[in-house]
């Protein structure tokens, strides 16, 4: 009887468990599709040139920053010995500067990473315009669940400019992986 007893104890716990677990695994993928559904808008803002959606998307203080890779920063320092190497600007002069429909950001080999508070989205990107690859590189975001919003606080980036250095393809780039 009593080994039959912690039998029954020991599958309540068991299942509990596992029922704890089903319920947490279940938040984080709500979280990371919402994350999802943010970097969708980000991208069709980018389209649309809808600046209000698209600043909705931050949070304020909001850090922007990119650096050029290696190669393409002696190629920039062939033409102009001065280039600077890394750059910062600001969400909303990046939304303004579009000034036809013809720029697009594709977004591939996304991770995310979040605790339902914090978040960090990693992924490769590539910049488009006219149907012309200008440049791609990597691109990590923070966001903040803010009043149960999700909101970007930082973009970070690097630069490979296409005319020098074309993205290798997908299965390329997650092979370092």
């Amino acid at each position: 009887m009593l080994l039959k007893t912690k039998f029954y104890h020991n599958m309540k716990t068991l299942i509990l468990a596992l029922l704890l677990s089903f319920n947490f695994s279940v938040a984080q993928t709500r979280d990371e599709t919402e994350i999802r559904k943010i970097m969708e808008e980000f991208m069709q803002c980018i389209k649309t040139r809808d600046e209000a959606r698209f600043i909705s998307l931050f949070q304020e203080p909001v850090l922007w920053t990119g650096i050029y890779k290696d190669g393409t920063q002696a190629k920039r320092l062939e033409k102009n010995p001065k280039a600077e190497y890394y750059f910062s600007d600001d969400y909303k002069a990046f939304i303004k500067s579009f000034k036809d429909n013809k720029s697009e950001e594709k977004f591939d080999n996304i991770k995310i990473i979040e605790d339902g508070a914090v978040a960090s989205a990693n992924f490769d990107y590539s910049f488009w315009y006219d149907g012309k690859m200008e440049n791609w590189g990597k691109e990590i975001w923070t966001l903040m669940k803010i009043h149960g919003k999700w909101k970007i606080t930082s973009v970070t980036f690097s630069m490979d400019l296409n005319e020098y250095f074309p993205q290798p393809s997908l299965q390329e780039r997650t092979k370092k992986q």
